[in-house]
């Protein structure tokens, strides 16, 4: 699925994942073998791309890009935004595709104009490596599929892409991989001012994501007043547990993930046997702990025992230890 175009995205946006009908041990025992392969692949699928935990990263994000959206529809200038950002593994990207999803979706079930057949109420758009502004707003024509010729010049491009979101009504530009728009190349400056130009021409509201935004120069030099007035940043950090609150809401991933893997024996909550253990293992990151625990979950389903391993966690953990103690004695 491509959704780097207005095609690819609507796919995405279309998408259901239901989850799949609980059954019983002995019923999967009573399933052919086609039929038990097709119920894991949807165990699979819907642990990976149907169960979106709304962490409090994510709600809050959210809220600040729907409080923009709202504000932007009566600014003729100085649009506001949101700049989510922070380590790789953070969940940003998912957070980024989500917001945009629910709000398309939400369009469309209140039969709003913005999803009027023709209009595209969000575009998504990954800024490439080494980014001029003419490629950068090439991404753009691509997602739009808008004829996007060599000998076109930046400004054809710009007047082309600007009429374009203005007459479908986008209300929510998504750019992802910002940390591209590394400020130290020039390249990446005309880029950036690019994006700051569209914003005041298209009339919608820009959301960005990437890797440690602070260090590409874009907050930062003359360039931090305006960005820092008008963008509301977001930091994406891994999950502390120092306290009750923050153990309550590394709790409540784990039981949102949990449930997700729809293991046929697994024991509500238990899970939470190993909350320390997970947290040492995966540092916080949810990327690395949706990972870790879907790969269990698989094997738990190839073995057929249909549960966690609880006490694989601890031994992990244990591993780990006996690795960093020999090393410093090396």
């Amino acid at each position: 699925m491509e959704i780097g175009t207005k095609e690819g995205w609507r796919e995405y946006v279309d998408a259901i994942y239901d989850r799949p009908v609980p059954v019983t041990v002995d019923e999967l025992r009573e399933m052919s073998f086609g039929e038990r392969a097709m119920y894991k692949d949807a165990r699979a699928r819907y642990a990976q791309a149907g169960a979106f935990v709304k962490t409090p990263q994510y709600n809050t994000v959210r809220r600040a890009t729907r409080e923009r959206i709202t504000a932007n529809k009566f600014r003729q200038v100085g649009k506001l935004g949101v700049i989510l950002s922070g380590a790789p593994g953070q969940g940003k990207t998912t957070t980024l595709l989500q917001i945009g999803k629910e709000h398309e979706l939400r369009r469309r079930q209140t039969s709003h104009p913005a999803a009027a057949k023709g209009n595209i109420p969000v575009v998504y758009v990954a800024v490439p490596a080494q980014c001029t502004a003419k490629a950068l707003m090439g991404e753009f024509a691509r997602f739009l599929g808008l004829p996007a010729h060599p000998r076109r010049t930046y400004g054809e491009l710009m007047d082309t892409v600007a009429n374009a979101l203005r007459r479908c009504s986008t209300e929510l530009i998504l750019i992802d991989d910002v940390h591209h728009l590394d400020l130290r190349y020039r390249q990446n400056i005309e880029a950036s001012d690019m994006l700051k130009q569209l914003s005041e021409r298209c009339g919608g509201t820009f959301v960005y994501a990437g890797i440690d935004v602070e260090e590409t120069g874009l907050l930062s030099g003359t360039r931090e007043g305006q960005i820092r007035k008008r963008f509301e940043v977001h930091t994406a950090e891994p999950y502390r547990i120092l306290d009750d609150e923050e153990r309550s809401d590394w709790g409540d991933l784990l039981l949102a993930i949990e449930d997700s893997l729809c293991l046929l024996k697994q024991q509500k909550g238990a899970i939470l046997a190993a909350a320390l253990d997970l947290h040492r293992l995966s540092n916080g990151e949810i990327g690395v702990l949706k990972d870790m625990l879907q790969i269990a979950a698989i094997r738990a389903i190839e073995d057929g025992v249909e549960e966690l391993d609880i006490g694989e966690f601890p031994r992990k953990v244990a591993q780990l230890q006996k690795r960093a103690a020999a090393q410093l004695v090396g």
